[in-house]
């Protein structure tokens, strides 16, 4: 059996997504990464019958804000490490451990991914001992592998710049770990990726895809249906 892990962060005003307080109030930021979530779960509900999924979150002491919102098909546990390496690499570890042949991690900021992605992901381990899902920030929104393979999280990768996916492949290549890419995305940190998103939304770009819906949904009541948001990228 497959595993998919959603790794977050509880959504806390002030503590979450706080790139986008250049932009959003600490409660929005909250909001948002809520709607991150909501429709996230609804990309996940696709894939319950084919793949458990699972939850993981940190602060592991504020769980109750986000208990009520999580559908029950999905499983949960805390993060556990220091770093975000650890903390990747122990929950990959954990449901590995407990006898899934195949682990994927992802993200909860990518507002583009489909539930097809993550089948693929699952599809590309048949082949490769490790998949990546590539973000254009040089980073990776999704990991995956068969075995765990603790080097590829080492404290040497500089989590949250743009050499992470290139320090990830430099790691993989050395250990002659064979490496597979999912479809590249771009994650939501900065006022930037919410512009190109609200851009994509309107150019049409999720009309034949799961939408993400409540994400669409709280831009249009803080920037309006017809507003662009290129007063953002200037201010």
């Amino acid at each position: 059996m497959n595993a998919l892990i959603l790794m977050t962060r509880v959504p806390i005003p002030g503590k979450t997504k706080t790139r986008l307080m250049e932009i959003l109030t600490g409660e929005e930021c909250a909001s948002i990464h809520t709607c991150f979530l909501f429709d996230i779960f609804n990309v996940l509900s696709k894939i319950k019958d084919n793949v458990d999924v699972y939850l993981t979150y940190t602060p592991e002491d504020e769980f109750k804000l986000m208990e009520s919102i999580i559908p029950s098909y999905i499983s949960v546990f805390a993060q556990q490490g220091e770093t975000l390496g650890e903390r990747m690499s122990n929950s990959i570890e954990y449901l590995l451990n407990n006898g899934y042949s195949k682990v994927i991690l992802i993200g909860s900021d990518i507002p583009d991914i489909q539930s097809d992605d993550i089948i693929k992901g699952f599809d590309i381990l048949n082949k490769n001992d490790l998949v990546l899902g590539p973000t254009f920030d040089g980073g990776y929104y999704l990991v995956g592998m068969k075995n765990i393979y603790k080097s590829i999280f080492s404290d040497n990768i500089k989590w949250g710049y743009k050499s992470v996916l290139e320090g990830t492949l430099d790691i993989s290549n050395k250990l002659g770990i064979s490496v597979g890419l999912a479809k590249k995305y771009k994650d939501i940190d900065t006022k930037e990726d919410l512009v190109d998103f609200w851009n994509r939304v309107k150019s049409g770009y999720f009309e034949d895809k799961i939408s993400p819906q409540n994400t669409i949904n709280f831009l249009r009541k803080y920037w309006g249906d017809n507003c662009y948001a290129e007063r953002y990228i200037k201010g």
